[in-house]
């Protein structure tokens, strides 16, 4: 389930996923030049039917000798973004950027063996993760990724052609500063970085979520993600009750919070991992598993250390999460409330919970603040414009505050089916809302303020046919 907020100044970001103005699949095939290289596999051969071995993390993958051997047999899928293709590809991948994933997969047979393949095999393990919950039943990643079938000696297509990002319309310079509204009226209004979804559709399918510009999935956002709402339905619930939630009861919520919604999201990045592979006490585990497998299947014997380490601030790599536990004051979120929900979620994990745990690659580069206002009342049946909020080498937060109030109505609902103590007080109901809504106004313009003080502001106003933007700092 998405959280959304109302204040007007939103960091809440349609996190959709670094659109290029290509957003249909490409082809990736040799130009007539290039000789096709031959990987000795043999398309008449049945394909193979054993089931993927599953990783230390628990995605199936598949070798890049593996892929070498039987890629006649497989559809394989390259899902880095068109800008970091050049003229490094695999001789026989399909391109489908990470973002299109879904909506491409919808015309895929199921039962066809499907291998991605990235960068280093972290975007790759994503799609695989995000076509097991599709149902796709032989379905993996390849280890290592582009970077590994490189290494392995494998032949690599260095054709002019392949699946190359249409030219920037900003000119070949870097885009160092705050984004103008030209460019934000072009973005928005190109009909191909929209996406309309039901507001229904939000409620169970798109958990996936958050702020940062850097996940690049089409997904509606808000900071933290569903982490980052569920404490704060927490900490509005404790200044209802007049009494703090214990780490008992705090997992109690965050079990029917999966019981009622299926997924949850919360995310973290690289740099703050990286003291995982400086840590002696988790050198063992990381030379035998990676840091992705040690981050989502820990051996038992370093899930105490692990809950203690991914609860200090410098190892919590959402920014909005790291922000209220280092000012808990400014977010009026105690500290034991907050690290009692991470480990509640990493626990969870660990014991094989529907928990998304994205880890974030690279850094930062929004340049502007959006709030997309539709200036009507929300359903469950209203169609929402999604956007993509990447232009170019730029990225953008964008907010949906009709869509965020309509959702924290949700989020309070929920409240009182399953906490005892609001059942037995109804006349509760709209002081809890009340401090929902005067809460994520605060944190909102808290982590504004932390993240993105020096960025200009805009409002759209969009329609089905027509956005109109303004520029209101």
């Amino acid at each position: 389930m998405l959280r959304l907020t109302t204040t007007p100044l939103l960091l809440v970001g349609v996190t959709l996923g670094a659109c290029q103005p290509q957003t249909n699949a490409v082809r990736i095939t040799p130009s007539a030049s290039a000789p096709q290289p031959d990987l000795g596999c043999d398309p008449t051969s049945a394909p193979p039917r054993e089931p993927f071995e599953r990783s230390p993390g628990g995605v199936p993958e598949v070798t890049a000798d593996w892929v070498a051997r039987h890629h006649c047999q497989l559809r394989v899928v390259d899902v880095r973004e068109a800008t970091e293709l050049g003229d490094t590809l695999l001789p026989f991948a399909e391109h489908v950027p990470l973002d299109r994933v879904a909506d491409e997969a919808a015309a895929w047979d199921p039962a066809e063996p499907i291998v991605f393949v990235c960068r280093s095999g972290r975007r790759s393990a994503r799609a695989t993760r995000l076509l097991e919950d599709m149902g796709y039943a032989r379905v993996a990643s390849m280890t290592g990724g582009f970077l590994m079938w490189a290494a392995t000696g494998h032949p690599v297509d260095h054709g002019p052609t392949f699946g190359r990002a249409e030219p920037s319309t900003r000119g070949d310079e870097p885009h160092d500063g705050p984004l103008d509204q030209a460019e934000i009226e072009a973005h928005l209004g190109d009909p191909r970085q929209v996406r309309w979804v039901k507001a229904a559709a939000l409620l169970m399918q798109g958990t996936e979520s958050c702020v940062d510009g850097r996940d690049r999935r089409p997904v509606v956002g808000t900071p933290g993600g569903d982490a980052g709402e569920l404490l704060l339905a927490l900490a509005a619930l404790e200044a209802t009750r007049g009494q703090p939630i214990d780490a008992a009861e705090v997992t109690r919520l965050l079990d029917a919070y999966l019981t009622a919604f299926g997924r949850f999201y919360m995310h973290t990045d690289e740099r703050a991992l990286e003291f995982l592979r400086d840590d002696p006490r988790f050198a063992e585990a990381i030379a035998d598993r990676g840091i992705d497998g040690v981050l989502r299947h820990p051996p038992r014997a370093l899930e105490p250390l692990l809950l203690e380490e991914l609860t200090r601030p410098d190892h919590v790599g959402c920014g909005h999460l790291r922000l209220v536990l280092s000012h808990p004051q400014q977010y009026a979120v105690r500290p034991e409330l907050t690290r009692a929900l991470l480990r509640a979620v990493l626990r969870r994990l660990w014991q094989g919970a529907a928990i998304d745990l994205v880890i974030l690659e690279g850094e930062h580069h929004e340049g502007a603040v959006v709030e997309i206002r539709l200036d009507r009342e929300i359903h469950a049946f209203t169609r929402i414009p999604t956007f993509a909020p990447r232009l170019d080498d730029r990225e953008l937060f964008i907010s949906h505050p009709e869509v965020s109030a309509w959702l924290r109505s949700v989020n309070a609902a929920f409240l009182f089916e399953v906490d005892p103590w609001l059942r037995e007080h109804p006349e509760a109901r709209g002081e809890l809302l009340r401090r929902l809504d005067e809460m994520a106004a605060s944190q909102l313009e808290a982590t504004l303020g932390h993240l993105a003080q020096s960025l200009p502001v805009y409002v759209a106003h969009v329609s089905e046919d027509a956005v109109r933007v303004q520029s209101v700092r």
